[in-house]
């Protein structure tokens, strides 16, 4: 999907969430220990999630307004999946959930906020959005590959 460029970045860490989604679904088929899968979701919340989803909500949500339905539902789940990084992980259907959950808030924000916020911005919010420092989201460094 083409996006602008203010929203490049953003949508290729999206790209990161699938790929964790991806692990958890093939962690969960293999039987993988609750604790071993936790213990990545943790890592990978705290360096890839948490950030972007402060990104998102200091940047780009603010074009519709967190009283837009789409963000407020956005941020609901940005609030959703902290707690559940807090509450920890104890059953494999603990974490499906967070899997679930975050492969449709992902695809939410590709196929439904990403496009509003480009129709709606103005050129200068665009702009503004540019010149602003994304941090690009990366593999964590992670010996433990469960999904293989």
């Amino acid at each position: 999907m083409k996006r602008h460029e203010a929203l490049v970045q953003l949508s290729r860490d999206h790209h990161f969430g699938l790929l964790l989604c991806w692990k958890l679904k093939e962690g969960l088929k293999k039987e993988i220990s609750v604790e071993r899968m936790s213990k990545y979701i943790g890592l990978f919340y705290l360096q890839n999630l948490k950030p972007h989803f402060a990104e998102e909500e200091e940047t780009i949500f603010k074009v519709l307004g967190e009283e837009h339905p789409l963000i407020k539902e956005a941020i609901s789940q940005h609030r959703i999946f902290q707690k559940m990084i807090e509450d920890g992980f104890e059953t494999p259907e603990q974490i499906e959930e967070f899997r679930a959950l975050l492969e449709l808030h992902i695809r939410t924000e590709e196929r439904q906020i990403f496009p509003e916020i480009e129709r709606q911005a103005t050129d200068q919010q665009l702009a503004d959005i540019l010149k602003l420092a994304h941090p690009e989201l990366k593999e964590p460094d992670y010996d433990d590959i469960f999904w293989k």
